[in-house]
This record gives structure tokens, C-alpha cells and sequence, in this order.
């Protein structure tokens, strides 16, 4: 018996491959520790000292990575992008998890602050990985050490000269891209831009919105709209914890306790594509859509309601899909 075609369109999806399955699943590999004390991250603003017993130090099983990347390998449209609370280079796993992302043909992204004196490790994120991003944030020693909090400018700046010259040298397909996070010097961030591209070493340049990871940071009076919009990332993300639990979002896993209610699923247990049609995260469109948020399985922890730093549905941002798309006829 034939079922009923789906009006993806009506439940907010811009396309029915994207209603079958994330565009993007973010994969908290390691939580903990990073080199760096950024301004506007929770790990940085936390003292080093102090770390360990917030976010923990562990990485991601590498068996249940390997289950994660299997249900990816069967829609060619979804990429892993690799994410941490920490630096995801401090996982014991990362190179072995990004070999096997590699030779099981799925599209990989690596968020990374490249403050490493590792050079066989940058090759590897280069090997392996279609998009390096890395989080430079500067365009000189004395911003990156006010914003970053650490000494590592010319580090950083040769790190991506390197990762350059090895990407070109090899003639590999990966994208090397370079972000900051939107401050309050706007002329600084547009310097910034202009900067890197300058450089001829990167293949994009961006500024990443600023937000307060759901109200752990302070808000800054950017003259954003402060009203909330349907977020993005309820069509188009997945985002799952190093412990293997899909939360509501990605921001929830800097938190020093995650709350259950929360939890939309676990990747131990089930498979991304049942947590993506399941109730939970039914209702939470259909909330979003309707800014009825009554009646919701989620109680009062919920952030969507009143959050004004989500990626906007129906907005134009340079959002990491663009960056995605960047890649088509280049994937590795």
C-alpha cells in the first residue's frame, strides 16, 4: 500500500531530502579542555583550573562516531561537522574518527582553534576533512590575545599558512575558512574580513553571530532584532552530545548539567533519522511555527521561546550551509 505523499513544505522544510534527514549533524566529539580562554565561548570564560569539573574531559566513543557516520554514509546530501565543548583537537580518537569519515565518502566539517605545534595533525585534518574552520578570530597578536585570551596569534597564522601550503601542495579538494565572532567594533570585524581574504591563504572569510549560549554569556547590544524567529535549527541540524544524547541545542552542552528534558533522543539506542521524526521535535516546529509553545514536552528549560540569537528560518545569513554548498562537484 502506497503512502501519502508528505507536504514537507507546509512543516518547513525548503526540500524533501532535508525532511528525511539533517543537512547538517553536529557531533560533539570532546568535551573539556582547550588552549584557549576566548571572551565569547563558556569553556574560555571559565578558569582552566575550574574546567575539568564543569565540562568534564572525555571524548566521544569511537564506536558509536562509527554508527553516527554509518546512518550519514546513506544520505549523500548530509555533512558531520565535528564539534566540541573544549578544542577538538585534545580527542585521544580525532584522526582515526576523520580517517574513517574520509573512506566512508561522508562530507566532514572540523571547528578548530589550530593552536598545536602538531604538524602531522594538521595534515590529518587536512587529509581528511572537507572544510577546516578555524576559529583565528584576530588579525594581529594584541586582538587575538584581548579576544582568545592566550599568546597564539603567530602561531595560529602559520598553522593556516601551512594547512594552505599542504592543501595546494597535495591538490586536495579541502576548503580552508577562517571566522570571528561579531563584537561590538564593528570596523574591527570588517577589518577582519578584509584581512584574511587579503592574504590569499583561505578560501572564504566570515564573522560568526555572536550569542550567549543560551544565556551563559551576556548579551551585547549589537542593534540585531531582538524577537524570535522559527530557529534553522530544527530543519536543518542535528546535535548530538559526546555522551551520545540529541539535544534540542547544540548551546544546551556547555552546561554544566544537561537537562533531561531536553533530550529529544539517544544515538546509543536509536538512529538519527527516528529522532528527527520524532515527537519531540514535532512539536517543537510546530511551536516554532506557530509561537504557540504551550503544552510542549519540555518544560520550563526550553530556550527557543525566547531566544533572539537563533539562525532565522526564513533569513539570508552566510549560514554553514552556504559554506556546504561551496563544495558541490569538490567533495572529496
Amino acid at each position: 500500500m502506497n503512502k501519502e505523499p508528505v507536504d514537507f513544505k507546509s512543516l518547513g522544510f525548503p526540500t524533501k531530502e532535508t525532511y528525511e534527514f539533517p543537512n547538517i549533524v553536529n557531533v560533539q566529539v570532546y568535551s573539556g579542555n582547550c588552549p584557549c580562554s576566548c571572551v565569547h565561548c563558556p569553556v574560555g570564560t571559565t578558569e582552566p583550573a575550574k574546567r575539568r569539573e564543569r565540562f568534564g574531559d572525555k571524548g566521544m566513543d569511537l564506536e558509536l562516531y562509527r554508527k553516527i557516520v554509518e546512518e550519514i554514509t546513506q544520505h549523500p546530501h548530509s555533512s558531520l561537522r565535528v564539534h566540541s565543548a573544549g578544542e577538538p583537537l585534545l580527542w585521544a580518537d580525532l584522526v582515526r574518527a576523520l580517517e574513517l569519515t574520509r573512506e566512508k565518502s561522508v562530507r566532514s566539517w572540523i571547528f578548530t582553534c589550530a593552536v598545536t605545534n602538531d604538524k602531522s595533525l594538521l595534515e590529518a585534518i587536512c587529509d581528511n576533512t572537507n572544510i577546516v574552520e578555524v576559529s583565528v578570530n584576530s588579525t594581529n597578536p594584541e586582538d587575538y590575545s584581548a579576544t582568545k585570551g592566550v599568546n597564539a596569534f603567530n602561531l595560529v597564522a602559520d598553522n593556516i599558512r601551512y594547512m594552505h601550503d599542504h592543501i595546494k601542495g597535495r591538490g586536495i579538494p579541502t576548503r580552508l575558512i577562517v571566522s570571528r565572532v561579531q563584537s561590538l567594533n564593528r570596523a574591527a570585524d570588517e577589518e577582519f574580513v578584509k584581512y584574511w581574504k587579503s592574504t590569499g591563504l583561505v578560501d572564504d572569510v566570515f564573522v560568526r553571530t555572536y550569542h550567549t549560549y543560551n544565556d551563559l554569556l551576556e548579551k551585547l547590544l549589537l542593534g540585531e532584532k531582538t524577537e524570535h524567529e522559527p530557529c534553522l535549527v530544527h530543519w536543518a541540524r542535528f546535535n548530538i552530545g559526546v555522551d551520545g544524547y540529541a539535544v534540542v541545542c547544540f548551546n544546551e552542552l556547555f552546561k554544566e548539567k544537561l537537562d533531561s528534558s531536553l533530550i529529544l533522543g539517544d544515538m546509543n539506542k536509536q538512529t538519527i533519522a527516528e529522532i528527527w521524526h520524532g515527537p519531540k521535535l514535532t512539536a517543537l516546529r510546530r511551536a516554532e511555527l506557530s509561537s504557540d509553545y504551550s503544552n510542549l514536552p519540555f518544560g520550563e528549560a526550553l530556550p527557543c521561546k525566547d531566544c533572539s540569537s537563533c539562525q532565522p528560518l526564513s533569513g539570508n545569513r552566510q549560514t554553514s550551509e552556504y559554506q556546504v554548498r561551496q563544495l558541490r562537484g569538490g567533495e572529496k
